[in-house]
């Protein structure tokens, strides 16, 4: 009997001592671990991925959609020492864009040396096929080799791009002083319900072949909504291939909400809501 006494004293003890414990233990995580929250960068708590989560934060969290895919790549002559580069990129996701992709591009000479680096980002449209055009590249010396990658990619979600419609109408390319020079001008039609602040213009010039031998880039500030205006484009240089098509692309920014100046019939709207 007594050492049952015993026994139960000592089970006693130790209950104690692990009640002790274990509070112990919860009042020094309460006092110094931080809980969970949706900005501190780190999966945690009920989140379903980073800081996001309906549940947990309020938002869906995007798939881990990498990054657009480069199909080809061109840097071209365009005068002494002088370059013109463009590169032609595809968005394959149809629901999703990017608003900023940031890209490098380096050139290099025949010893393996670094003659110049430019960094920059664009946007892509959902299902778009890009062409990255980056004009007037001057290099001190011969360029023998280009490395041009995409270092990171912000996706958005597009609900829908319907309403948004810009088309070239009329268009003119002209080889002007005997061969020495040649330009572009062309009308871009704002067939939708947007007032635009900025259209940027791509300019691809082709061969028989189809292989791109000239580039060249403008933009058109406040396009109105269902007006046309007119842009011109010039090569200072002589483009030796002969020229057998020209592809003209106008877009617009639908991730910069400020891009959009008004809705025809109404004020200031935002087109993105995310």
């Amino acid at each position: 009997m007594i050492v049952f006494s015993r026994l139960i004293r000592r089970l006693f003890v130790i209950v104690i001592f692990l009640a002790i414990l274990s509070l112990g233990w919860w009042l020094y995580q309460k006092n110094n671990i931080t809980a969970p929250t949706c900005t501190d960068g780190i999966k945690n708590g009920q989140e379903e991925g980073v800081d996001c989560g309906v549940l947990a934060c309020g938002i869906d969290c995007l798939l881990e959609l990498g990054s657009p895919r480069v199909i080809s790549k061109k840097l071209i002559p365009a005068g002494t020492q002088d370059y013109d580069f463009v590169a032609e990129v595809k968005n394959q996701h149809t629901d999703f864009g990017a608003s900023e992709v940031a890209y490098e591009l380096t050139l290099f000479n025949g010893n393996g040396q670094q003659l110049l680096n430019r960094e920059g980002v664009f946007y892509i449209l959902p299902g778009q096929t890009k062409f990255l055009v980056l004009p007037f590249l001057t290099a001190e010396r011969n360029v023998s080799d280009i490395d041009f990658k995409i270092k990171s990619s912000v996706w958005q979600k597009v609900s829908s791009m319907e309403g948004v419609n810009l088309s070239v109408v009329r268009q003119s390319y002209t080889v002007l002083e005997g061969g020495k020079s040649s330009a572009l001008e062309a009308v871009v039609l704002n067939d939708s319900d947007f007032d635009f602040d900025t259209v940027d213009i791509d300019v691809i010039l082709r061969d028989q072949n189809g292989l791109v031998v000239a580039v060249n880039k403008s933009e058109i500030n406040t396009l109105l909504a269902h007006t046309e205006r007119g842009f011109r484009v010039v090569w200072p240089f002589p483009i030796v291939e002969n020229v057998s098509e020209v592809d003209i692309m106008p877009s617009t920014n639908l991730f910069d909400n400020y891009n959009f100046i008004k809705r025809y019939g109404s004020g200031f709207e935002q087109f993105q809501q995310y």
